[in-house]
């Protein structure tokens, strides 16, 4: 675990000596949105499942099957329409979290079942 500054940022002389110190173990990515420690971590595990049920257990929102992540404002209407331009693309949608919602914003998890369709048909400006 990264320590965080007082403003939510990532600590990163605690990342540098992290790193430093565990070499030899597998990554796990976090990428930060917004200032917060809100994000998405992207783990690689031998036991994928088993990682994911830890992870819930926990308290966490987690979800895999690389799903989309999707930036939306937060307002009504705005899942509905990319609602619509997946329905008009033909593609369907197989699960969604929220995982956050903040400053105006939402942050969607979208499982999909033509991920490449999906992106053309929400547009990457959105995709996260």
């Amino acid at each position: 675990m990264i320590r965080r500054q007082e403003n939510g940022e990532i600590n990163c002389d605690d990342l540098e000596a992290m790193i430093r110190v565990n070499r030899d173990v597998p990554a796990v990515i976090m990428a930060n949105v917004g200032t917060t420690m809100r994000g998405a971590i992207i783990l690689t595990a031998d036991n994928y499942d088993r990682a994911l049920y830890v992870l819930n257990q926990a308290g966490f929102k987690a979800v895999g099957d690389d799903p989309l992540v999707v930036r939306l404002p937060d307002e009504p209407g705005a899942l509905a329409n990319v609602a619509g331009s997946l329905k008009d693309a033909g593609v369907n949608i197989e699960s969604m979290h929220i995982l956050s919602r903040q400053a105006g914003y939402a942050m969607i998890a979208l499982k999909t079942d033509d991920r490449p369709r999906a992106i053309e048909a929400i547009g990457i400006d959105v995709v996260v």
